[in-house]
């Protein structure tokens, strides 16, 4: 199977893709999204390292967001323990390789198995066709072995005492502000204080969005276990002025 991940959203650009992918493989192609906001490395980085583990071993991940194609940036497959990924090197699989390290990685730099040599269009031409391939036994071919990768600076959620810090990971479609807390940190908690802008607001803790009325703000888990900001039929991410990257502090 392979999984395949943009920011190009409804354009062709994704079925030329996947028609370069089966002139190769008939191996099922399953999108995971094509609505990352343009350039979003960051954003693409979170939903990566919450999606992965729901596909079966074996998987490749195709990814492709890059602010930096046709650049020096490199253009990288990893093979971890359960799972292959293929896409720029620029900092996406950094949250995927600190829980699945990569047991090997190779520079996609074999001509041989490259589609064309666009410029510009490396999804078509070098990281669809190395997906492809690796779906049919081959890794090592595609080009030559590297013992680092490039990762992207993030700010880890921590504890102390009765204060919890973390990020704004991403803002969701919805305007819910998904952040980088685990929610196990607030479990049992009726109430969380998150500070803005040096104020202090107090949010209930909740099961699902309509146990508050409507514009009203909530914090509940995510589903992927993390702890979300939200507002029921509304946008959170506005009412709060937060955006991707934002320091959060959490008070219990």
């Amino acid at each position: 199977m392979i999984v395949f991940m943009s920011d190009w959203g409804n354009t062709h650009y994704v079925g030329i893709c996947k028609g370069v992918m089966r002139k190769i493989t008939t191996n099922e192609i399953v999108d995971l999204t094509h609505q990352i906001s343009s350039f979003n490395v960051r954003e693409a980085m979170y939903i990566l390292s919450r999606s992965f583990r729901h596909f079966p071993k074996g998987t490749v991940f195709l990814c492709v967001v890059d602010h930096g194609v046709g650049s020096s940036r490199k253009a990288i497959a990893a093979r971890t323990e359960n799972y292959f990924f293929v896409g720029p090197d620029n900092g996406l699989f950094t949250l995927v390789f600190e829980e699945e390290k990569p047991l090997e990685i190779r520079e996609l730099t074999n001509k041989s198995y490259h589609y064309g040599n666009s410029e510009t269009f490396h999804g078509r031409d070098i990281f669809s066709p190395a997906a492809a391939y690796i779906t049919k036994g081959f890794f090592e071919e595609l080009g030559t072995q590297l013992f680092n990768y490039a990762t992207l600076p993030f700010f880890k959620a921590k504890k102390e005492k009765d204060k919890i810090f973390g990020e704004v990971a991403y803002i969701d479609k919805f305007g819910n502000i998904e952040t980088n807390i685990p929610f196990d940190w607030i479990k049992g908690y009726e109430k969380v204080k998150i500070c803005i802008k040096r104020k202090l607001i107090s949010l209930p803790v909740l099961s699902y969005y309509s146990e508050i009325d409507k514009g009203q703000l909530l914090i509940h888990n995510d589903s992927t276990g993390f702890v979300e900001i939200a507002a029921n039929q509304s946008n959170a991410s506005k009412i709060l002025s937060l955006k991707p990257g934002d320091k959060l502090e959490l008070r219990v």
